[in-house]
């Protein structure tokens, strides 16, 4: 809301007339905001504290200083201001506060909270990239729930959003699952994911054997030839593996533009030309004697300043080609993001990949189909797991080194740490991810998580009576899911708690979606009518209506911050302000029958708009009645 921008525009004005030569603008006073004590006023900028330093003065005097020249030339939402320990504190004016943000939230609707920040830049966002040989594990869904999340918060931020899903087809985990395909017998008996997961799994316990292992490097030959019947039934296998796993994804309502397939990849000869790039520009060189003789590498003196890691004194040179010519991961990926930037074009063709998607229609790379405008993003954000650290900044740092600094600084990596459930293991090698009650599929999280939601909800007279129980159900368990693998920063490891997840007391996604029910039950009883707000602001007290007031103003805030940050977690925990902030008016400050009722009204609305809008860009999907 206007509030923030106000406030530092009234601050910026008064520090560029006091002290020109600060070098201080709005960007330093906007990151200097906070929301004080309550007894100390509604909004706070240390700025002053900053300023110390270089006017040579105490902060208090500076803060004083700037108050008196704010007073002299802007009060608009701004009622009074003080000083305190250095800071700038600022009373608001409630009554027009009150008044803009019932408008702003009827005037926007399922806009209120978006902001215009991305301009419409585009942005790739590349998730989960499973391999196409066993279903989605928890820690695999992790992975694909912040892609999905941190695609909403940009789209609301105003960027166009790609949302891509790299399918390795070529990779040794695919050619051993070809191998167990055409080798062990079996027929699939359920969901193709699951059952080739497993097959996976025994593939595995017999891989030692020398004669296994021959005939697996032969089929992985086969595959990245990409010719013959072998190459073919891989592709095949993979797909429907895919078409498995986006059932699983659709159960979860995420969903993807386009899938690239690696052996499309390789097809077009994209790794060609981006090592062909690599030599021409010096970034990459060729070696003719010493132990990388044939090989092409990277020499790492020159890209020691990207960052500290390249620091190790003893590793020079990383490979990117082996000598025989096989390609190492980062050349892959080297080649896939040059695409995925712009900077080279190989001509992929698209044609509809028909899996499912949420409703909506998904293209895919294949030897038919269209040009289509895919890739060639001005940011690239890529959500892989922590361990993949030093790879991605190896990435950029090469196509930094090509001459692309402006492209190269557009990659994101998002890391994520590691995900459990009751101590249960996630290695899909070891085949961790089969369930056994402490160990989880995607699929079978969803399941117990709707199915413990259903018990829960029979408890309930009221919503056990509504002929949508079994939806409100389902929505419960997913919510549970969703809101405690993002409400927690992606870097930090979540171990998942049924108790916490489907709490209704505490933080959590049910939590939320039974404050807003609550607040839907009083607008139907309150006859309200969604009418535009007829300026009632002058009915709100300096008491929790008004602190719910200025919760609900910050939402754009919110979302500016998790879309520079890309951090889901930041919409969680403005979720989870918002909701407690509601109780506490609703507990505390009657609305049917009071003398403020028409204002508390819109105020309820307000808070129900923005708490739907918020929760959707988590995944979550509110329910009318609970």
């Amino acid at each position: 809301m206007a509030l923030k921008t106000d406030f530092v525009s009234a601050i910026a004005m008064a520090v560029k007339e006091l002290y020109p030569d600060s070098a201080i603008g709005e960007a330093q006073i906007a990151a200097s905001i906070s929301a004080p004590k309550k007894d100390f006023g509604d909004i706070s900028s240390s700025i002053p504290l900053r300023l110390a330093g270089i006017a040579n003065k105490r902060p208090n005097e500076i803060a004083v200083e700037i108050i008196s020249h704010i007073r002299h030339g802007h009060e608009t939402l701004i009622k009074s201001l003080k000083e305190s320990g250095g800071y700038i504190n600022a009373i608001v004016d409630e009554t027009k506060y009150a008044d803009m943000v019932t408008l702003a939230v009827w005037e926007e609707g399922d806009r209120y909270g978006s902001s215009d920040m991305g301009s419409s830049a585009k942005v790739i966002a590349e998730f989960p990239a499973v391999n196409p040989n066993k279903p989605w594990h928890i820690g695999h869904l992790r992975n694909a729930l912040i892609g999905d999340s941190i695609s909403d918060i940009l789209e609301f931020c105003s960027y166009k959003v790609e949302r891509e899903d790299y399918i390795d087809d070529l990779g040794l985990q695919v050619a051993q699952s070809l191998w167990g395909y055409l080798k062990l017998g079996a027929q699939p008996d359920k969901k193709f994911d699951q059952w080739l997961g497993e097959q996976y799994v025994e593939v595995n316990r017999r891989i030692e054997s020398d004669d296994v292992r021959n005939e697996v490097a032969a089929l992985l030959k086969a595959l990245e030839e990409g010719t013959g019947e072998q190459a073919e039934l891989g592709r095949e296998i993979s797909h429907k593996c895919v078409e498995a796993q986006y059932q699983t994804a659709s159960s979860y309502g995420i969903y993807h533009d386009v899938m690239i397939w690696e052996s499309d990849i390789v097809r077009a000869r994209l790794l060609d030309a981006a090592i062909d790039v690599g030599l021409r520009s010096g970034a990459l060189e060729k070696r003719t004697e010493g132990k990388n003789a044939g090989c092409i590498v990277v020499d790492l003196e020159k890209i020691r300043g990207f960052a500290k890691d390249f620091d190790n004194p003893e590793e020079h040179e990383k490979v990117i080609v082996r000598s025989d010519g096989t390609a190492t991961y980062i050349a892959k990926d080297l080649a896939f993001h040059m695409w995925k930037l712009g900077i080279l074009n190989p001509g992929f063709r698209y044609s509809d990949a028909r899996v499912s998607n949420c409703g909506r229609r998904i293209f895919s790379t294949g030897k038919d189909g269209s040009a289509m405008d895919f890739g060639h993003g001005a940011a690239v954000i890529n959500i892989i797991g922590s361990e993949q650290r030093y790879a991605q900044l190896m990435l950029k740092a090469i196509i930094g080194l090509m001459g692309y600094e402006k492209e190269a600084a557009g990659i994101t990596h998002i890391p994520y740490g590691l995900v459990s459930v009751a101590g249960g293991s996630l290695s899909g090698r070891q085949g961790g991810w089969i369930g056994d009650g402490k160990a989880y599929t995607a699929d079978v999280l969803l399941l117990e998580s709707c199915a413990k939601a259903l018990e829960m909800t029979r408890l309930s007279k009221r919503i056990s009576q509504s002929a949508n129980v079994k939806t409100i159900s389902d929505a419960i368990g997913r919510a549970a899911i969703k809101f405690e693998f993002l409400r927690v920063a992606a870097q930090s490891a979540v171990v998942f708690s049924w108790e916490k997840a489907l709490s209704f007391e505490g933080i959590s996604g049910p939590y939320c979606l039974y404050s807003y029910a609550r607040a839907r039950r009083v607008l139907e009883k309150g006859g309200y009518m969604y009418n535009k707000p007829a300026g009632h602001g002058a009915m709100a007290t300096r008491g929790a209506d008004f602190e719910l007031i200025k919760v609900i103003g910050a939402a754009r805030d919110a979302v500016e911050k998790a879309g520079a940050n890309h951090s889901p977690s930041v919409i969680a925990d403005y979720v989870t302000q918002l909701a407690t902030s509601f109780s506490t008016f609703y507990e505390g400050m009657a609305v049917i029958g009071s003398h403020e009722m028409e204002f508390r009204l819109e105020l309820v609305n307000a808070y129900a708009v923005t708490m739907k809008n918020m929760l959707g860009l988590l995944g979550i999907e509110v329910v009318e009645e609970m």
